[in-house]
C-alpha cells in the first residue's frame, strides 16, 4: 500500500485500516475518558475556544501503543518516498468532534519561542480517520469536518488541498503547512492524529 501523494507535501494510504478495525477504536473511545482539547499558546496548554473546539481521549495505552507503531512503521517502510529525517512517532491522539466542532487554521509546529521544544521536531502530520460522510458497515457518519490543506507550492493552480474523511484512510502531510478543520455539521467525527518527529532536531538537542 504505497503512498497516493496529491501534492509533493500531501499524501494518503486509502484502507490503512478496515471498518471492522475502526469500528473496534470508535467503541474503545467512547468507552474512554475525555476532555475538551487543548491548544499551545505561548509555550502552555490552553483552551482556547476561539480556536479550537473537540475533544481529548484518554484511550487505553496498550491499543494507544499498536495503532502509534503501525502509523510509524507505516512511515518507516516508505520513507525514501517522504524526503525526511523523522525518526520517531509523537502520539498518537485520539479525537472526537461533535456537531458544531471545529479546528481553525493553524500549523503543527512551533510558532512561538517559548513553545514546547517537539513542536520543532515535527516534521509530517499524520491524520487517521475513522468513519466518513457514507455508510460503511456499522460506523457512524457525519457531515461537515472537511480538512483543508493550504500548500505552499506556487506551481500549483489551486493551493488548497481539500480531504473529505473516509473510513480507514491515513493522511500525511508537511506538519508546517497550514490546515483547518471544517465546522461538523451533524454526527460525530473520529480521527486519530500523530506526527513523525526527528530526534535530530536541534530542538531536542540533536546535532546542528
Amino acid at each position: 500500500m504505497r503512498p497516493q501523494f496529491r501534492t509533493e507535501n500531501v499524501a494518503s494510504a486509502p484502507d490503512f485500516l478496515s471498518a471492522a478495525e475502526c469500528a473496534d477504536v470508535i467503541r474503545a473511545m467512547n468507552e474512554s475518558p475525555r476532555e475538551p482539547a487543548q491548544v499551545v499558546r505561548a509555550g502552555e496548554s490552553v483552551l482556547d475556544p476561539s480556536l479550537r473546539s473537540c475533544f481529548d481521549h484518554h484511550f487505553p495505552e496498550d491499543h494507544k501503543r499498536r495503532i502509534g507503531e503501525r502509523m510509524a512503521s507505516y512511515f518507516d517502510d516508505h520513507r525514501a518516498a517522504f524526503e525526511s529525517d523523522a525518526d520517531f512517532l509523537y502520539g498518537p491522539y485520539f479525537m472526537s468532534y461533535e456537531k458544531g466542532s471545529y479546528f481553525r487554521a493553524h500549523r503543527d509546529v512551533a510558532n512561538h519561542k517559548d513553545d514546547p521544544p517537539r513542536l520543532a521536531a515535527h516534521r509530517w502530520s499524520l491524520l487517521l480517520y475513522l468513519n466518513g460522510r457514507r455508510a460503511k458497515g456499522a460506523l457512524p457518519t457525519f457531515d461537515g469536518g472537511a480538512l483543508t490543506v493550504y500548500e505552499t507550492d506556487s506551481r500549483l493552480r489551486d493551493r488548497r488541498v481539500v480531504v473529505v474523511p473516509e473510513p480507514g484512510i491515513l493522511l500525511l502531510f508537511r506538519s508546517s503547512l497550514m490546515h483547518e478543520v471544517a465546522t461538523v455539521l451533524d454526527g460525530t467525527r473520529y480521527a486519530v492524529a500523530g506526527w513523525m518527529s526527528s530526534a535530530r532536531s536541534p530542538a531536542l538537542g540533536g546535532p546542528r
